[in-house]
């Protein structure tokens, strides 16, 4: 009878247990599934482009990253998304992460690219974009590759709006105010036509100094025989401080009579994204016709007001 007795228990407590790794498991199957509540839309991304990068988490789409540069946003607070760099990358990682699309651009090897493409993974090329209108265009472009397209539409729309009324605000002169857009030191280095960033200054109504050129690279005797009425300087890393100090150290430059000499972020203003490109372009303009224009206005009486 005692050994009945201990035998059920024994097959009471198997019983239990069971029971109690039964509800365990099932309690834990219950529990959010964290990588599934970030990547609700199930595609899986990998960005080899800053810019493509700061478009996906625009478009609310960073949880869907998987993979990205050293230089994109999303790696500054997750290195472990680190797949490379711009141009050199690493295809066993990307291919362990078993992306459905990859964002590149004509910087990335085309070995690498051949490389994935033969993998059977979808590379999405990014081209060089040389105006703000390529910029909206390209965004919705990525827009519809993510399943975004009303959101990235809705986006341009609202820029474009936004760049419209900033235009609105300039007055037309009867001769454009000159500028000279500064994104380079060692050496020194110009925007140019057929640049997104020339569209700042076109857009702003200003006139390029250095419009004739085709190629970026100036001389510091050059810019001061063009003499503009302002300039415009990219930050570079904390050398558009030392390059402001230096111009205005020419007396007799109109920019510094103007005190017309002005610092803008470098991830602003050379990331062709619509939101950062809007952004700018607000400085831009602001610095020409806050800073400069009134002061034209007290001299020459002409009507002009702030942006």
């Amino acid at each position: 009878m005692l050994r009945l007795t201990l035998i059920n228990k024994i097959i009471m407590n198997r019983i239990l247990s069971f029971i109690i790794i039964v509800l365990v498991f099932a309690s834990c199957n219950n529990l959010p599934n964290k990588n599934s509540e970030k990547n609700k839309s199930g595609i899986r991304i990998i960005s080899l482009v800053p810019s493509v990068t700061q478009e996906l988490v625009d478009l609310g789409m960073e949880e869907c990253i998987v993979g990205a540069t050293s230089y994109c946003i999303v790696s500054a607070t997750n290195k472990s998304l680190i797949v490379g760099s711009v141009i050199d990358v690493n295809i066993e990682k990307v291919l362990l992460l078993k992306p459905d699309i990859v964002f590149a651009s004509g910087l990335t090897k085309q070995n690498d690219i051949n490389a994935l493409k033969s993998n059977n993974i979808k590379v999405h090329m990014l081209e060089k974009m040389h105006s703000y209108g390529e910029i909206c265009n390209h965004f919705i472009e990525v827009g519809k590759l993510v399943g975004k397209a009303g959101l990235a539409q809705d986006i341009v729309n609202k820029s474009k709006s936004r760049v419209d009324s900033l235009i609105n605000t300039i007055v037309v002169r009867h001769d454009s105010l000159t500028l000279f857009f500064q994104i380079g030191a060692k050496p020194i280095f110009t925007v140019i036509p057929n640049t997104f960033m020339n569209d700042y200054i076109t857009l702003a109504g200003c006139k390029n100094i250095f419009a004739d050129l085709t190629k970026g690279t100036v001389t510091r005797e050059s810019v001061l025989q063009r003499n503009p009425d302002i300039i415009i300087i990219a930050t570079m890393g904390g050398m558009g401080d030392n390059e402001k100090n230096i111009w205005e150290g020419y007396s007799e430059l109109t920019a510094v009579k103007n005190n017309a000499i002005f610092i803008i972020d470098s991830k602003t203003a050379s990331l062709p994204t619509v939101l950062t490109f809007t952004e700018a372009l607000e400085q831009v303009i602001g610095f020409v016709y806050l800073k400069v224009t009134c002061k034209y206005d007290e001299e020459n009486s002409y009507n002009y007001y702030s942006a």
